[in-house]
C-alpha cells in the first residue's frame, strides 16, 4: 500500500524543511519505538535501558496515559503533534489549546476500530480539561525519556538539514524530494511512499513541510486529517549511532570539555546565544564565550540577525561529532 503526495507546481514553490528537532513527533515516535519488539540495532539498547528506567521511575503513571493514546503502531491522534516547534512548552500549550470540534473528530477516527478508554470518550465528548493531564504527561515522558539523548536527536537532524540543504542549492527541489531516503520514491509530480493504507494526499498549493526525525527509523508518516497543514516526516539521514551515549561522546568530552562538548552538539541545531546558554545551562556571557573559543577553531560560525548572534555548526564540527571508524 501507498501514499502519493500529488504536487502542483506552486507546491514545488513552497516545499520547505523543519527548522530544527520537532520535539512532539520526536516523543511520538520513540514511544513507538519504546513499545516495539522489533526495532534497528541502533535503537535496542536505548529501548532496553529506558524501559527498564521507567519501570522504576514515578513518571510511570503519568506515561500511561500517553499509551492508550498511542498504539504500538498504526495511526496516533493529531493533536498530539500540532506543529513543527522545537520548543516544549510551546508545543505543549498548541496541544492545551486544542478546539473541542476538531479533537473529537481526530478521536473518533483514531479509535474508529478500536474501543477508547472511557477518559478518551470524554474528552471526545467535549472534555477538553482532560487536555491538561495529557500534556503534562508529554512533558513528564520528554523530560524522562528524550531528554537524556536530546543530543543525539539534533545531531541527526541537524546533519540531515544540512544534507537536504546542500541538496537544494545544488539541484534544486527535485533533487531535494528524489534524495530522500529509501523507500520515498520521486516521481514527478507525485511522492510515493509505503504507507499502512493506500492514501492520495493532494498538496493544492499548500506546499509540504519536510520534518526529519530521529525516531522515525521506518516508512514516513503524516498527518491523518488532509485539512492540516502538510507534513511529511521521514528517517532523519544521520549520524547512524544509538540515542545512547558513548565512546565517541566520552571522547569528544575529554577534548573539549564537557561544556564545550554539549554546546558543539546543541549547535547541530541553529541557535542564539540565550538559547544555547539555555540548552547547555550556563549564563549568556558564558555561553557565548564558549561559542567564541569553538569559533576560533572552526567548529561552528556565527552570523548577525539584527541584534541576534545565531550560531552553528560546521562540517569540521559535524566530523568531530561522527563515531569514530571501527578497527
Amino acid at each position: 500500500m501507498t501514499l502519493r503526495i500529488h504536487f502542483t507546481p506552486e507546491d514545488l514553490a513552497r516545499v520547505t524543511v523543519a527548522p530544527g528537532t520537532s520535539i512532539l513527533w520526536e516523543a511520538v515516535l520513540s514511544l513507538h519505538t519504546l513499545r516495539s519488539a522489533r526495532v534497528p540495532p541502533a535503537y535496542r539498547e536505548w529501548r532496553d535501558g529506558t524501559r527498564r528506567r521507567l519501570t522504576a521511575s514515578p513518571a510511570c503513571r503519568q506515561i500511561l496515559l500517553l499509551v492508550s493514546l498511542i498504539p504500538e503502531s498504526g495511526d496516533f491522534p493529531d493533536f498530539l503533534t500540532p506543529s513543527q516547534s522545537q520548543d516544549l512548552a510551546e508545543g505543549l500549550e498548541e496541544v492545551r489549546s486544542t478546539p473541542a470540534a476538531f479533537l473529537r473528530s481526530d478521536l473518533s477516527r483514531v479509535f474508529a476500530e478500536r474501543r477508547p478508554p472511557d477518559w478518551v470518550r470524554q474528552l471526545a465528548g467535549g472534555g477538553t480539561a482532560e487536555l491538561a493531564p495529557v500534556a503534562e504527561a508529554l512533558r513528564v515522558y520528554a523530560d524522562a525519556v528524550l531528554a537524556p539523548c536530546r543530543d543525539a536527536v539534533d545531531a541527526a537532524v541537524g546533519t540531515d538539514r544540512s544534507l537536504r540543504g546542500r541538496t537544494l542549492m545544488n539541484g534544486g527541489v527535485g533533487q531535494l524530494l528524489g534524495g530522500l531516503p529509501a523507500p520515498v520514491r520521486w516521481t514527478a509530480p507525485v511522492l510515493e511512499t509505503p504507507y499502512p493504507v493506500d492514501r492520495d494526499l493532494r498538496l493544492d498549493g499548500r506546499g509540504l513541510t519536510l520534518v526529519p526525525a530521529y525516531f522515525c527509523w521506518g516508512a514516513p508518516v503524516t498527518l491523518i486529517d488532509e485539512e492540516l497543514p502538510p507534513v511529511l516526516v521521514y528517517p532523519a539521514a544521520g549520524p547512524a549511532t544509538g540515542p545512547t551515549p558513548g565512546t565517541a561522546n566520552r571522547h569528544l568530552t575529554a577534548l573539549l570539555g564537557r561544556t564545550r562538548a554539549n554546546a558543539l552538539r546543541a549547535l547541530c541545531v541553529p541557535h542564539s546565544t540565550t538559547e544555547l546558554a539555555r540548552r547547555i545551562g550556563t549564563t549568556a556571557g558564558s555561553a557565548s564565550k564558549h561559542a567564541a573559543v569553538l569559533r576560533g577553531s572552526g567548529l561552528i560560525t556565527s552570523t548577525r540577525h539584527g541584534n541576534t548572534v545565531i550560531h552553528v555548526i560546521t562540517p569540521v564540527g559535524q566530523t568531530l561529532l561522527a563515531p569514530p571508524p571501527g578497527p
